[in-house]
Formats: C-alpha cells, structure tokens, sequence
C-alpha cells in the first residue's frame, strides 16, 4: 500500500455514486406487498434513523399535513394486537400475514368501521381509553388492500403521517422497510457533515491534544472535502466517528443512512449496516454515537469503534474493533463509504500522520473518584445518601464523582450529585435519598432533579420508611420537594346554554405544572364516558358519537384528574345533546 512521508495535509476524494442494490444482497424474501397508502410514497423518516435514545423501528410515510387518508392491509392476514395509548405510537394496528411477517401501522386517528367498534367496546369494558390487547387469528381477519386505518397524529407524533414497519412475527424484529420494493424514489446520495478524530486513551494526542478533533466536511467540485484540507497528526490508540445524513427524492426531512464503511489503509476495518435490530438492543444507540457531542452541542456522530459493551449486533468488525494504533512516522489513509438503503453512495477519504507521543507533563492529583466498571454491578453509600447501579448500566468504565451538597434554596434537605450528565447510562438504578423527620408523614413528598436549563424535572420515588427511592436513568443532581399543585380542567369553547347538539365533541384542557397527568376519569350522568387523552395538546376529547348516552336529554359531565403525586381536581357541569 501507498505509504507519505513528513507533514501530509489531508487527501480526500469523495464521490456521490448511485447504485441502485440488487435483492440478492438482501437476505429477506421479497414480496409484492400492498401499497400501505393510497398516495405516492413519500418518506419523512427513515429505518434506523438515530432518534433520542432509540433506532427508529419503521419509517415514515408523509400524508402532507393531512389525516383521515385510508390506510390498506399490505397482504393478507389476521390482526394480533391494537394499542391505544396517549404517547408513543398513539393508536396503533398489527396485523399477522402468512409469509412469516408483520406488519404495523402507527399513529392513525382511528380505525375502520368494524375494527373501531371492536375497540371501542373494550375500552368500555375496561373503562380505559389506553388499552393494550392481543387477538387469535381467527377473530380479526384482514385482506390484502383491505381498509383497517386512517392516518392521523396520535399519541407522540410530531405531525400527521403513518409510522409504517414491517417486523418478523417469530421475533417481532423491525426489518428494514426500504428492503421490500415499496414505491419510493430515492436517488440522492448520502451527505457527510464532518468526521471526528478521537484520543482513545489519556497518552493518545490528536493534534497535540488529548480532546477529540470535530472536522466539517465540505461539498464542491463533485467530491467531499475537508474544510480548509487541514494536517492531522495523531499518537497513540485513536477513533473516528462521521457525521452524516440522507434525504429522500422529493423531501427536505433529514433521515438515517443504512451503512457506514470504514477501511484503513485499504483494509476493511469497521462496518455499521441496518438490516433490522432487536427492541431489546435499541438503548445502544447511546454507545453508538458521541453522546456528549450531541448533548453538548446538538451534533450527531456515529463512532467507528465500539465500546467495550455495546452488544448492538448491527455491526462487523475484527478484533481491532475499530481502534487504530498510530505508529510514529507512518501515514495510515482512512476511506469511508456511506450508502442509504437504495445504494447510493457517497465517500470520503483522508489521511492521518502518526507522531511520537509526547512527553507527559505532571498533572496534581485529581480528586478522588469512583471507578465503575461496564459489565459489573456497583452499590455504595454516602452519608444518608445511596446508590445501586446494576450490572451493564454502562458503556466503557466510567470515572465517577458523587456529591452531597447544601441546599441551595431549591426543594427540601441536601442535593445530591452523581456522575456527569455527558455518560450515558443503560440500565434504570436507584438512588436513595433520606427524608428528614418533619417530612416522613407528608404525603406529596416526592424528588426532582435539575435540568438543563436548571428548571426542576419531576423524577417519581417510593417510599421505603424514611426514605425516598428513586428508579432513574439519568446522572445528575436529585433532591426531595413537595408538590401540592394538582392538575387544572377548562372546558373549551362552551356553545351557548350548553347545548352540544351541533358540535362533535366536548374538549377538555388538562395541565399539570410538575409530576404530570398519571390518571383521569370522565364520567357522564355516573357512567364511565370515553374521553381521549393527548398530552402533547394537553386535550382531553370526548367525542358524542361514542358515548353512551339518550340524545336530547340534559347530561352531568364529571372529570377527576390526579397527578403522578395524588393531588386531585374535579370538574363537573351540565349539558345538552
């Protein structure tokens, strides 16, 4: 291979290529599946895409601001399970089929005719509007292009679509749609934002320094660049990491790329692919990127190296795992091959120039820290204080600082400080926070924590005598307040005399300014009525077409609200329809 000598600036070429891939390189069957939507598929979010703490499990096909668009079974089957639920994917429809997959059709703003009742029955036997159930094969049967849908913005979304999967029955893996020739143009290639160098140990220098080196990309000339084609020296163990996204014919949505391939020195080194994954590995994405970069500055890096417990199984790598051993004098090239799931293709190449470690300056001692090993459980106490992580919460081994700290005249008792909010933590632990004496009987006692903007962030507990027992995956301060607000109700746009007989439902505002909503209840003349929750609207909708009542008659409405403490409110009124 091709070895420079003395200061080499960095060689880069970059091309946009697009090669359509063939099924063969798929290892799915393909099948001729339905048309999920009856309108030219447009996707707003793709397989795999790095979403907060998880891997997007489908993609996204955009009804273009619009909901109530008929949504079509893709072949064949039985539906196994309906969700409804005030967050995540809202309401939500699965349906079996006899080739060995699933498929699922999220956030949609009701089902058809003779599912709906079906649902809606239930929700009155269960006297819930969030139901969660299961179906044998025979109760529910669907055709091929059969009506089971329309698409709407239930539960998280952020704007109407379909969130649309395709999964494995036996496993219920998400598959990647993009592999099942859906009808979706996609001709624009990959476009790579910056890489990152990073020092892997304390004696390894980018630059001369032990930080990461973030480097933006450029596009001109028909190639990727770095900007300003600067000089990279390097010692000792380093990583790289790429910032990069795709888009689709036709849309603006920034979405996921399907691989990333590194080579070093011409070799195959590193590879990341996203055929598919498991709901029960999806949290490794947080040791998949840089989480402190996009915490602190919003920027998403996907590593070439992995962590010492990252157990996602998307990736391919030899016993170097990504790692690169500079060697003094020696220039290694580094190549990366970006494509999204229609092949298209976008490279990047540049070259690092191994140096002589420097000499180690002496540093005075640091203060004393806690190591926390990735693969082993840890407890300890402090004072009155107390922790217990389980074994896997952590990525790489973690230095760690806890703190017991005054109040500083935010929320009752001492703070209590752990970790840094920049590691990522995978597993729920517990921290034990003592209550003082005058508090041990008060019942809306519970703890919080400080957030970014330093507001106070609701973070639950249980009582366990006199003391408060947090489940938590996130590092920072805790400490102990008292809530005593309880939620507000408003009714909104009340016609005049009360008379609903010309509107379709009656719309509720629900707020609550700390713990949040944990449960409500409507009730209409003491009889269970159907209210829909949305959260993210802070709407309760209760719509006259299924509630259960004689029409031109006056009616008592009663809603009680509870929040995640207890505090209560109720709101009662009378009306007619």
């Amino acid at each position: 291979m091709a070895r420079c000598t003395g200061l080499i600036l960095i060689i880069i070429s970059a091309l946009y290529i697009s090669t359509p891939l063939s099924r063969a390189q798929y290892q799915y069957p393909q099948w001729d599946f339905h048309m999920p939507l009856d309108i030219d598929l447009v996707v707003s979010g793709s397989f795999g895409e790095l979403r907060g703490s998880h891997f997007h499990s489908g993609v996204d096909f955009t009804t273009h601001g619009k909901t109530g668009l008929p949504i079509f079974a893709i072949d064949d089957g039985y539906v196994f399970r309906i969700a409804v639920s005030p967050v995540g994917f809202g309401k939500a429809i699965y349906v079996n089929h006899p080739n060995g997959f699933s498929s699922v059709y999220a956030h949609v703003e009701w089902f058809s005719e003779r599912i709906e009742e079906i649902v809606t029955n239930i929700q009155y036997q269960k006297e819930s509007f969030a139901i969660d159930e299961s179906f044998a094969p025979g109760e529910i049967p669907v055709k091929r292009g059969e009506l089971i849908a329309y698409s709407g913005n239930s539960g998280s979304s952020g704007g109407p679509h379909l969130h649309f999967e395709i999964r494995e029955t036996d496993t219920q893996k998400p598959i990647n749609v993009h592999f099942f020739d859906f009808p979706v143009k996609d001709d624009v290639p990959p476009h790579i934002e910056a890489v990152v160098i990073y020092p892997l140990d304390e004696q390894s220098r980018i630059n001369g320094k032990n930080e990461p080196l973030y480097l933006p990309v450029v596009f001109h000339s028909g190639r990727f660049h770095l900007r300003g084609n600067p000089a990279i020296e390097a010692s000792g163990q380093i990583g790289v990491g790429i910032e990069t996204l795709d888009y689709f014919t036709g849309s603006w949505r920034k979405c996921g790329v399907y691989s990333i391939q590194l080579h070093v020195d011409e070799q195959p080194w590193f590879k990341s692919r996203l055929d598919g994954f498991l709901f029960s590995q999806t949290r490794y994405l947080n040791s998949h990127i840089d989480f402190k970069r996009r915490r602190t500055h919003r920027q998403v890096i996907q590593k070439s190296f992995l962590d010492e417990n990252n157990q996602l199984d998307i990736y391919q790598t030899g016993a170097t795992r990504g790692v690169v051993a500079m060697t003094p004098g020696e220039t290694r090239q580094f190549h990366y091959r970006v494509k999204d799931a229609a092949g298209n293709l976008s490279q990047l190449i540049f070259n690092i120039r191994g140096t002589t470690p420097p000499r180690m300056p002496e540093v005075s001692a640091a203060p004393k820290m806690e190591t926390l090993h990735p693969a082993r459980a840890w407890s300890s106490s402090f004072g009155d204080f107390a922790v217990s992580f389980p074994a896997n919460s952590f990525y790489t081994r973690v230095e760690a600082e806890f703190q017991i700290n005054p109040n500083p005249g935010v929320g009752i008792g001492q703070h209590f400080s752990m970790l840094n909010e920049n590691i990522p933590i995978h597993q729920f632990f517990e921290i034990t926070l003592p209550i003082p004496d005058q508090y041990i009987t008060h019942q809306r006692l519970t703890a919080a924590r400080i957030g970014n903007n330093g507001s106070l962030i609701y973070a639950g507990g249980t009582r366990r005598g006199n003391q408060m027992v947090v489940r938590t995956r996130d590092a920072g301060t805790y400490f102990l307040v008292v809530d005593e607000t309880p939620p507000t109700l408003r009714i909104l746009n009340i016609p005049a005399g009360r008379n609903y007989s010309n509107r379709d439902a009656i719309r509720v505002d629900i707020r609550d300014n700390f713990s949040g909503i944990a449960s409500y209840r409507a009730t209409i003349n003491g009889e269970w009525a159907l209210f829909e929750y949305d959260p993210k609207n802070n709407l309760l909708i209760g719509f006259f077409d299924k509630f259960r009542i004689n029409k031109d008659q006056r009616h008592t409405l009663e809603i009680v609200a509870t929040d995640n403490v207890g505090n209560e409110t109720r709101l009662s009124t009378d009306f007619i329809y």
